[in-house]
């Protein structure tokens, strides 16, 4: 082989890989254009316009769920799925005391997350893994009992949502915080940060 036709193999490899990419870029983009409008079948498309009172401050083009009407803290009406679809207050108030339960458990855990990695090397074994994934392997099975059990102590104690108390409130505040009253601005941004 002569040196000239080695290197224009190399240039025709070279400019076919740079069109296979510009085609796959190409096609990926494709993927982030709007689809193409069909006009009806009478030519003129049918848009219906929304009161500002039936418009969902979640989603602004989508219709609020008749169930959400603002009674419940921080209701924006999200509900895309449908689950306040014929449900009295009371159903979707329990509804809001699991989504606090479950925001709890989720910052816990996120906590916890971060206490594993920083408290971890100064543990003696088998409680030195930092790795908060791999430390769920290495405890010993009555710790792992003891956890299961007071997890399931506290949900016992705390299920069951009783209609004259505000959701989230279990009665539960050995730091006195909500002596007064929760505070609608504290109670806002639990959720927040649950969610």
């Amino acid at each position: 082989r002569s040196p000239s036709s080695v290197s224009l193999r190399g240039i025709a490899r070279a400019t076919m890989l740079k069109i296979f990419a510009l085609l796959g870029l190409t096609a990926s983009a494709s993927a982030f254009s709007a689809p193409a409008m069909r006009a009806s079948r009478a030519g003129v498309s049918k848009v219906s316009m929304l009161d500002e009172s039936e418009i969902s401050a979640a989603i602004p083009f989508v219709r609020k769920p008749e169930a959400l009407n603002g009674e419940l803290l921080l209701d924006i009406g999200f509900d895309p799925a449908g689950f306040t679809k014929k449900k009295s207050l009371a159903e979707i108030t329990k509804f809001r005391e699991a989504e606090i339960k479950h925001g709890r458990v989720c910052m816990l855990a996120a906590t916890g997350f971060l206490v594993q990695e920083l408290v971890a090397p100064y543990q003696k074994a088998p409680f030195n893994e930092p790795n908060p994934i791999n430390a769920f392997g290495v405890v010993p099975a009555l710790g792992l009992l003891q956890i299961f059990l007071v997890a399931g102590l506290i949900e016992k104690n705390t299920s069951g949502y009783a209609d004259p108390r505000i959701p989230g409130d279990i009665g539960w505040d050995p730091l006195g915080l909500s002596a007064d009253g929760i505070k609608e601005e504290w109670a806002i941004a639990e959720l927040k940060h649950g969610r």
